[in-house]
């Protein structure tokens, strides 16, 4: 009877895995992360992340990655007299720090605008969500024409038309790097399947980025117990300096 029911059982495994490989088929788009992790310890100095996938039929492919939404402060150099100074300042929440916009040819060839903005697929379509504060914005297009070409100079706003791979018409793969000081976060990929300027399939991925070892314990600390922080960063000072000073007095007196 035992055995009877373990086949019963892995018929039914075996049943549901296939429905479900049947399923995600039928899609047209299959996907996978070499990792879903980033660790960042002591060292760190960036790392590139492997997606890749297969298409059903021949296609376009448009990788997004976006970092988690951070607040940024900007503000305008305004002249008065001799002096340039900061002007009044504007706070933008719900924008990433990190964009990047990776196919394998140039994004105006795979889809109209308006379906690419539809979908996230342009680095303005990122900023039209932005909520802005903190005193009068000096033009909405202008700060987001601004911010644009300031992430790009950082490198932070990336746009690569070669940076998916199609191989044989039905495989792709993408290679991106995160640089050292990437945020720390949930970062999600979407892949996007385009055939002849329609979107065939889109698949989400999250890629885990996160602090091991005394950089996590430090930055715990900081975040949730800041005044334990702050007090023992002071005593480390205070400790570290006294006995770089009784050091210092016994190299004097040797030389004496």
């Amino acid at each position: 009877m035992s055995v009877l029911r373990r086949m019963f059982c892995l018929g039914v495994v075996f049943c549901c895995s296939a429905w479900m490989a049947a399923a995600q088929a039928n899609t047209g788009l299959l996907t996978e992360l070499e990792s879903s992790h980033v660790k960042i310890s002591t060292g760190f100095t960036g790392r590139h992340v492997f997606v890749y996938g297969s298409m059903s039929r021949d296609g376009d492919i448009i990788v997004k990655v976006t970092s988690p939404d951070e607040p940024v402060a900007l503000s305008r150099k305004g002249r008065v007299g001799p002096f340039w100074l900061n002007g009044s300042k504007l706070k933008v929440d719900h924008v990433p720090d990190l964009m990047y916009l990776l196919s394998n040819r140039p994004l105006s060839e795979i889809a109209d605008r308006p379906l690419l903005e539809r979908n996230g697929l342009t680095f303005h379509s990122a900023l039209v969500a932005a909520q802005t504060s903190g005193g009068p914005a000096p033009g909405y297009d202008d700060w987001q024409a601004a911010f644009e070409r300031l992430k790009q100079a950082q490198g932070m706003f990336l746009k690569q038309q070669s940076g998916v791979i199609v191989d044989g018409g039905k495989l792709f793969s993408a290679n991106f790097p995160l640089p050292a000081t990437l945020p720390i976060g949930a970062y999600h990929l979407d892949i996007y399947y385009f055939r002849h300027g329609n979107l065939i399939a889109h698949k989400s991925r999250i890629l885990q980025v996160k602090e091991v070892g005394i950089e996590h314990w430090v930055s715990r600390v900081a975040m949730h117990y800041s005044w334990v922080f702050g007090v023992s960063f002071t005593l480390f000072a205070i400790v570290l300096g006294l006995a770089l000073s009784i050091l210092l007095r016994r190299d004097h007196g040797r030389r004496l």
